[in-house]
């Protein structure tokens, strides 16, 4: 499967894409500006990065492809599997990966991956309908005098000379509308790109932290009828600042459903942790009275049944 569909469709809604054991794409606001190399008015849009350091499973695109192929979570988390494995070949055999309408990354000669984002695509809604604009160069053609060769009438070449003054002025109001328009088409770029980072560039931080641990459903994910049972008490939390969390949840309720699926697996202290200022609900295998406990049940954690587990501190 080219998971590469899924990932375009979803950089314009979201400012950061995880994939799953390969890295992020992060998109940031870009005013409109001017090409003096291009002679073009570019329109305002999203400009792409690439972050190898982000790579753990938060859900977007997992749900993204689940819910628009129609098949499971863990189905859907395995085809991603599949596909970054097979980048992971050609990157270390070509050395060059393309991904359509993303990007191309290729490998320099220290191993590092090198990404350059497509330029033909503009993941900024705001913009949509808006295309670049080609300056053309004002060329003004020297009046060439007209020589009499035969005796004229006075009156004809006044009449003469009277259309010629016509004609440069025409020819300065062209020029200089040209000009004006040019101009005022670009401080409406501008304005334009002013209220789109107005109004998003506050909140792309947020959202980043946010998608780096948030497993959130998406919002089309079908209903599933689930069985009514009866919630176990939670262990109580005293003097465990140090939580190893499973995962979280917008909804308390599946917070502590899930906390009690942990706890009939073995883990006793699984507990739903109170709300957080993302939001969120999260799920903690147990609490630990150190740093140094926390981190050695993690490990064993990773190495057998959740990779994706981390630390948070109350």
């Amino acid at each position: 499967m080219k998971i590469e569909k899924y990932i375009s469709a979803l950089l314009y809604r979201y400012q950061c894409v995880i994939i799953p054991g390969f890295g992020a794409l992060l998109s940031e606001i870009k005013s409109s500006y001017y090409s003096e190399e291009k002679q073009c008015f570019f329109p305002p849009q999203k400009s792409l990065s690439f972050n190898v350091n982000i790579k753990h499973n938060d859900g977007l695109l997992a749900n993204h492809i689940a819910v628009s192929e129609n098949i499971t979570y863990d189905e859907a988390v395995l085809l991603i599997a599949e596909d970054i494995k097979q980048w992971n070949y050609e990157l270390s055999n070509v050395s060059r990966l393309e991904l359509a309408n993303v990007g191309v990354f290729n490998t320099n000669s220290e191993g590092s991956l090198v990404f350059e984002p497509v330029s033909n695509s503009n993941y900024l809604t705001t913009s949509f309908g808006l295309s670049t604009v080609t300056a053309n160069m004002i060329t003004r053609t020297p009046i060439v005098p007209i020589i009499e060769t035969v005796a004229v009438p006075v009156a004809k070449k006044n009449k003469a000379f009277t259309y010629l003054k016509y004609a440069a002025v025409v020819a300065i109001f062209v020029s200089t509308a040209s000009v004006l328009v040019n101009h005022g088409y670009e401080a409406y770029l501008n304005d334009q790109s002013y209220i789109v980072e107005k109004n998003v560039q506050s909140k792309v931080q947020d959202k980043i932290q946010q998608a780096t641990f948030i497993i959130e459903p998406a919002a089309t994910t079908i209903s599933i009828p689930v069985k009514e049972e009866v919630i176990e008490e939670a262990p109580v939390v005293n003097n465990t600042p140090y939580h190893i969390i499973a995962c979280a949840f917008r909804a308390e309720r599946t917070s502590e459903a899930e906390a009690l699926k942990l706890r009939k697996k073995g883990f006793e202290n699984a507990v739903a942790l109170p709300r957080t200022k993302y939001g969120v609900y999260p799920v903690s295998y147990g609490g630990y009275t150190t740093q140094t406990q926390a981190q050695t049940e993690m490990r064993k954690i990773h190495n057998t049944i959740n990779i994706d587990a981390w630390i948070l501190v109350q």
